[in-house]
């Protein structure tokens, strides 16, 4: 209760400093004894330093007994008091110090419990444990009204203390920050009314029961489909004096899976496996059973591995395999594919503030108004710009890829690696060994890639609808300047996902507005602007890049233009859907199948002559 507490002063007294250390702890780390706090918190603030001298007067021309905000309070008085907060802020983010103990045993243990998970991802890695997770439960604006795709990026303004306390803990540890975002079926009403709370500024601290999307969750996990989710990295972030708020660039990277809940308090945590889908492990699925085969023999020369042992080549450990090259790719590809985002405020407009200020003079009904215009005004003082959704490629660090082939390779070494410590430890990992616990980086691979062989879809077979997908869409636009007598604008991100072919039709207009962008080499975005990027110009200089991930992109972001329609009769699949969609040609195929509907009923709306 105490530590909630002073979570609740520090927001409400703007706290908004963090310190570069690791945030994932362990839930005794967590939560700490509010004694440990309180010593801490006197050792880092009142203890004397080594070389500070003694007996130092206090600072001079300090109104202590100035209220925060007041007009008591000096800039020097609140300057003080944020040096104070951020202090105490910083003690109470740091890594706890390890308990001594007379015991080798009780240290050995402690230290075992206390050493939090590595959340980083590296080649071999395809899971994340405790991973910080956001659902559509808690009521942040973009967030709460349909799953969020890979490929999109906003600006979150954060106002509610358990999510700034969120927020604090991982933006504490070092970059990059990741956390995910689940949407659950049933939770628009909930939201709706969360989001009232988030968004208020009033003294009043709303709680976030997590009770209820740990419930849901829990169901969700027992269906034979299981739950997906997004993984979100945040590029950037603000810490507001003012009110306490963050203000956070995030983007959704990639589609994720979610195994079980780690922890609900003070925040929801999951424990998550990275999903890529069937095209891309196919792509290694025969790498990774040679590697298999190839680590076995070297076992089982070094006789490390029995006969009933489940590294024995198990379809299981493959499909292990094939992910974990499949997620290292996409982590090579990571610093081409999203472009970081950075937060940029609003220009300053006239400071009209004093003549917004109500009079003595002034009615009931003009005092209101002022009141209320004065709050938007200060409001769009402080907002920042908004940014594209679609997320932009990279155009200057496409030279520093890797080489697939080489980081394909690693990755799988160090998952057979990791995996054959994890089944047969070493005889001498013992109690007091500080040695990694190599089961934890594991997950249970889902059963539809465990009994089944390699996805029969091929490339080509994506590649094909592809380039229907794109003919359906430069029809649909042909269709609605006709209706509605106007330009359609397409999205400059998606038009650098435009493969360069030469059996475009002659009348296919989609290729000469993508040339044309390509040519002019100006930037796109609104605040913050960055190059257009003609993904197949870029890749045909080398082979870093397949045409196999561009279009992975694109069975993503096309859905943007497409719930922009609210045509009658026109049905598309749910983003929960798409998510769920193992494969890049069922996304794809989907998408041509809607903008097909959509384009038999423009027909209709067309005058005949």
């Amino acid at each position: 209760m105490k530590k909630l507490c002073l979570l609740a002063f520090l927001h409400r007294e703007g706290a908004s400093g963090f310190v570069s250390t690791p945030h994932f702890k362990s839930t005794s780390d967590l939560h700490r004894s509010s004694s440990e706090l309180h010593d801490s918190l006197f050792d880092d603030i009142f203890e004397s330093e080594p070389n500070r001298e003694e007996n130092v007067a206090p600072p001079k021309n300090y109104n202590e007994d100035a209220a925060p905000f007041s007009e008591l309070e000096s800039d020097h008085d609140r300057a003080r008091r944020m040096d104070m907060v951020r202090k105490l802020q910083k003690v109470f983010y740091k890594e706890p110090n390890s308990f001594a103990s007379s015991s080798s045993v009780a240290v050995a243990s402690s230290r075992v419990q206390s050493k939090p998970h590595a959340n980083t991802l590296s080649y071999g890695h395809t899971s994340l444990r405790n991973l910080p997770t956001v659902t559509s439960y808690d009521g942040i604006q973009t967030a709460d009204s349909a799953a969020i795709l890979p490929g999109y990026q906003f600006v979150w303004n954060i106002h509610n203390p358990q999510h700034c306390h969120m927020f604090h803990s991982i933006l504490s540890g070092p970059a990059p920050w990741y956390f995910a975002h689940v949407f659950l079926p049933d939770s628009l009403s909930s939201a709706t009314t969360t989001a009232t709370s988030e968004s208020s500024t009033q003294d009043v601290i709303p709680n976030i029961d997590n009770t209820e999307a740990y419930n849901d969750i829990q169901y969700e996990l027992k269906r034979a489909q299981g739950l997906y989710g997004t993984l979100f990295r945040i590029t950037d972030r603000r810490f507001h004096d003012e009110d306490g708020s963050v203000a956070l660039a995030v983007q959704a990277i990639d589609k994720i899976r979610i195994h079980n809940v780690s922890s609900k308090h003070p925040y929801l945590c999951t424990d998550v496996q990275l999903a890529p889908d069937d095209e891309l492990m196919k792509m290694y699925f025969d790498k990774a059973l040679m590697s298999s085969a190839s680590i076995l023999s070297s076992h089982v020369t070094s006789n490390k591995v029995g006969e009933n042992n489940p590294l024995s080549s198990s379809p299981s450990a493959v499909s292990g395999a094939a992910r974990a090259a499949a997620v290292a790719d996409s982590l090579r590809c990571r610093q081409f594919e999203c472009l970081p985002i950075f937060l940029e405020e609003k220009p300053k407009r006239p400071n009209n503030i004093d003549a917004l200020k109500a009079k003595s003079t002034d009615s009931n009904a003009t005092r209101k108004i002022k009141d209320a215009i004065l709050k938007q005004e200060r409001e769009k003082a402080d907002a920042y710009m908004s940014v594209v959704q679609l997320m932009n490629y990279d155009k200057f660090s496409y030279g520093s890829l890797e080489d697939s082939e080489s980081v394909t390779t690693r990755s799988l070494e160090t998952y057979w690696k990791n995996l054959a410590r994890a089944q047969t430890p070493s005889s001498e990992e013992d109690l007091f060994s500080e040695s990694e616990d190599f089961s934890s980086l594991f997950l249970p691979e889902p059963s539809s890639y465990v009994s089944s062989t390699p996805s029969s879809m091929s490339v080509e077979a994506v590649q094909m609808m592809e380039y229907h997908l794109w003919r359906s869409l430069d029809t649909m636009l042909r269709l609605l300047t006709m209706v509605s007598s106007a330009t359609v604008p397409m999205p400059s991100q998606l038009m650098g996902l435009l493969p360069k072919r030469n059996d475009w039709p002659k009348d296919f207009l989609l290729e000469g507005a993508a040339s044309s962008l390509e040519n002019s080499g100006g930037n796109i975005g609104t605040s913050f602007k960055s190059p257009f990027v003609r993904v197949d110009q870029i890749a045909a200089t080398s082979s870093k890049y397949s045409s196999l991930r561009r279009a992975h992109r694109l069975s993503y972001v096309i859905w943007m233009l497409l719930d922009g329609l609210s045509i009658a009769g026109a049905e598309s699949p749910s983003r929960s859907d798409l998510l769920q969609m193992s494969s890049v040609l069922q996304r794809l195929e989907a998408a041509k199948l809607t903008i097909d509907g959509v384009n038999d009923i423009l027909k209709q709306l067309i005058p005949k002559k």
